[in-house]
Formats: C-alpha cells, structure tokens, sequence
C-alpha cells in the first residue's frame, strides 16, 4: 500500500489562490513537546498572527487515540480543556496536568488523528504541526518547515511586520545554515531522544557539544546564525537548542552553560520573543516521554538575564 502525499500547500496573499491569506481562516494545531511544531507556532507569533491564525495546544504526552476500543493500539496527540478537565491519566498510570494546553475550538476533535481522518480515512502519521483550513474543512500543510515559512510570507497583505524569517535576499545562505549547523545540532538532540540506554543518551551529547563548540565559536563574530536579524534558521536552532539543555542531567560532564555565546544568543533570542513558543514543563514532559531514560534536569540556562549581545 503506497503512503498518502503529505499535505504541503501555501497559503498566498492572493484572492485567487488555493489558500488565500484571510483574518480568522486559519487554524494551528501544536504542541509544545515538539520542537518541530514549536517552529511554526514561533513564526505565527514573531509574525504577529495570533489574532489572525487561531491556535490549539495538545497534551505533551502521547496517550490512546481510541481509548475505548482495545485493539487500536495507536498512541497519538489529544486535545483536552484544562478548565473541565485539569489532570488526565495516561496508559502508563500517571496523572499529568492540562495546564498550558488549549481545546480544538474549530472541529471540536478530541485528538490529532481525528483531525487527519476527518480529510482522508487512509492510514498516515498523525503528527504536528497542523495548518488547518476552516473554510474548506481540510489541512494546507503538515510540514512544519512549509508552515513555518507560510506564515511568514502568506499575511503581509493582513499583517504589517518588520520581522522577515526568509527573506529572499538570505535564502541560500538561510538553507546553507539549516543544512550544516542547525541539522548538526537538531540530529544530535533527535539521536539522545532515540537513546535506549543511559549510556546511548550520553553518548549523543558528547557529539551534540562537538557541534556546540563550532556553534559558539561562530557566535562570538555574529549575533545571529545569517545575518542581522532573527530568521528561520535561528527559529530551528532554538527550539533544538533548549530541548537539550532541559535534558541535561547536573552531573553531565559539560553543560551548555559552558559557552557563553549560545547562553546569549538563547537569552536574546528568548527574550525577543521566542519565548511565547516555549513551555517548560510540557518540554520537560516531552522529553521525557520520548525518551524514558532520560531525567530532565535541565533548563540550566537562566533564559531572563540580560543577554549583552547586539
């Protein structure tokens, strides 16, 4: 059986396009365990759209998608209502909160699969971020690195914003960075996530700081990644970079708290507004759901104090 096409459309300032660019048309589904999705929810928020692309925030925590039925086995992002329903219990027994997330006020759907079932009954990932159409009842994009590049094109005629995360001007040096040292890092985070074994999780830090040390020795001649405003690729290194320093254990031979020019840069693109995309305990959470051999400890970085760069 041949896997579905991803969903991978643009949303365009243009009355006659597919998706044109509208007030209130668009709908987000993240959450905030995943870094991927957390690209997209940043640029809806570094763009100024959070009155014009709506927004629901699923549990960080994958639980039973057909909770009642015993033979579906799939494990997947829900959506509950934190103030009808504050804790929920997972398969593995624990009671986590619902602070922090948000319902699906659109097709009022209790979990991510729903959402893709409701387009196209055939089996797929039921993965995040979600760009969802209200008009048309169906998904523009599943790809976070499409969404996140949408939204920051797609609603110059809706929004005005000095903020350009892929300017036309950068763009092969943007893909450059993505390519090498952004993708250096975000593998290494992915492989301690993948680890089995706590030795496995150290082993891939040993190589993630390989490619922090040439990160901030880059950073000591330049503020951002390419250059002299946030893009995209600092948008990606971000939401990659706190993921590892939040499962850093205090015994860990070297901290990101070590170099002095990613702790800057994280505080300055934190403080700029990258912060509206971050919530610690579901990363936390996140975290240590995917990779169950490892003890969040972290964030070391204090993300409030003054960043001195610029």
């Amino acid at each position: 059986m041949s896997k579905p096409a991803p969903y991978d459309f643009q949303i365009e300032p243009n009355v006659d396009a597919q998706f044109p660019s509208e007030k209130g048309r668009y709908h987000l589904y993240v959450t905030y365990a995943c870094p991927f999705a957390c690209r997209a929810l940043a640029a809806r928020n570094l763009k100024g759209l959070q009155y014009i692309v709506g927004l629901s925030v699923a549990l960080p925590v994958p639980h039973k998608t057909k909770p009642n039925d015993p033979a579906d086995t799939h494990m997947g992002w829900v959506f509950v209502d934190p103030e009808a329903t504050p804790t929920i219990t997972g398969i593995d027994g624990k009671s986590y909160s619902t602070e922090g997330c948000i319902p699906d006020t659109v097709n009022h759907v209790a979990t991510v699969r729903e959402l893709y079932e409701k387009v196209d009954p055939a089996p797929r990932p039921f993965s995040v971020p979600v760009l969802w159409d209200t008009k048309k009842e169906t998904i523009v994009s599943e790809q976070s690195a499409g969404i996140l590049r949408t939204l920051d094109s797609g609603f110059r005629d809706v929004v005005q914003s000095e903020v350009q995360l892929y300017p036309e001007e950068l763009q092969t040096e943007i893909d450059a960075a993505n390519d090498s040292v952004v993708a250096d890092v975000t593998t290494r985070l992915l492989k301690k996530l993948m680890a089995r074994t706590p030795e496995e999780a150290q082993a891939a830090m040993v190589f993630a700081f390989a490619a922090i040390e040439k990160l901030d020795e880059m950073l000591a001649n330049t503020r951002y990644l390419v250059g002299q405003t946030v893009t995209e690729a600092d948008v990606r290194m971000f939401h990659s970079l706190i993921r590892l320093d939040v499962s850093q254990q205090k015994h860990d031979e070297k901290h990101l708290t070590d170099y002095a020019n990613v702790v800057g840069y994280l505080r300055d693109l934190y403080q700029i507004g990258l912060n509206s995309s971050v919530n610690w305990d579901h990363v936390k959470l996140g975290v240590e759901s995917k990779c169950p051999v490892v003890i969040a400890n972290g964030p070391f970085v204090d993300y409030t104090t003054a960043h001195k760069r610029g």
